[in-house]
């Protein structure tokens, strides 16, 4: 079983590891849609980017598990076929990570410049 599944767990070590030692990886820094960021806000996407990557690399590995201990009696080329699958979930779960930062990134900022406009008016 395990000679099948073990694919199913790189992302996840590999998502754990960066975000628990991302701050000391040169160079590994959030990438926004809209371009370059201030200091600021490079800051909370980067913090907000480790935070997910621990997190979401756990769940992913916690799944990956339990999907390998449910379908471990089936035949070994219907295992390889769940396995491709979930592969390309917890990809698309990786890639899917700029949502909620991009989300968490606007949500602060923009709440943080209308509170200046209302002081200002």
């Amino acid at each position: 079983m395990w000679m099948i599944w073990w694919p199913a767990f790189i992302l996840p070590v590999l998502m754990v590891l960066l975000g628990l030692l991302g701050r000391g990886i040169p160079g590994f820094h959030y990438h926004s849609f809209s371009g370059p960021m201030d200091e600021e806000r490079q800051q909370f996407a980067d913090r907000q980017l480790r935070q997910l990557l621990w997190q979401v690399g756990l769940a992913f590995a916690a799944l990956a598990f339990m999907v390998m201990s449910s379908v471990r009696l089936l035949p070994a080329n219907v295992q390889q076929w769940l396995l491709y699958g979930a592969v390309a979930l917890e990809l698309l779960g990786a890639v899917l990570l700029m949502l909620p930062i991009e989300r968490a990134l606007k949500e602060y900022f923009d709440d943080e410049e209308t509170e200046d406009k209302g002081d200002r008016a």
